[in-house]
């Protein structure tokens, strides 16, 4: 369902999966959390997903993490 599905970009490269997943499971249930990386130099590419429970999560998730700071680094969280 694409309406708790978000799109979170200007990470941190310190940031993982697992970072990813606990900031926004303070603000909901996270069905899903991934930050992408680079096949070959296994770098963190500086985004990621989450999927969110509902598309109500997903709202209150955009709403309280976006434009906040991760590791040290503003993100963008959308839709």
């Amino acid at each position: 369902n694409p309406g708790n599905n978000l799109h979170v970009s200007s990470l941190s490269s310190r940031v993982d999966t697992r970072d990813l997943e606990a900031a926004f499971a303070k603000v909901g249930r996270v069905q899903k959390a991934s930050v992408m990386y680079d096949p070959h130099t296994r770098e963190s590419r500086g985004f990621g997903f989450v999927t969110m429970e509902t598309p109500e999560e997903a709202e209150a998730a955009i709403t309280a993490l976006n434009a906040t700071e991760l590791s040290g680094k503003v993100m963008n969280v959308e839709k």
